[in-house]
């Protein structure tokens, strides 16, 4: 039984760890970024004009 659990837990803890470390750094970098500030929904359009 104590086996069990133990194996559980590590199991959890190793998934833990590949979602962290490797699995969303693979799928934030494929993100894109904006050139904008706020992420493109500037009130004044797409370029930089200064005016926030």
């Amino acid at each position: 039984m104590q086996t069990l659990l133990v194996l559980i837990t590590f199991i959890i803890a190793a998934g833990f760890l590949l979602k962290k470390f490797i699995w969303n750094p693979i799928f934030e970098g494929r993100q894109n970024a904006s050139s904008t500030l706020d992420g493109g929904k500037t009130k004044c359009g797409k370029k930089d004009c200064g005016c926030h």
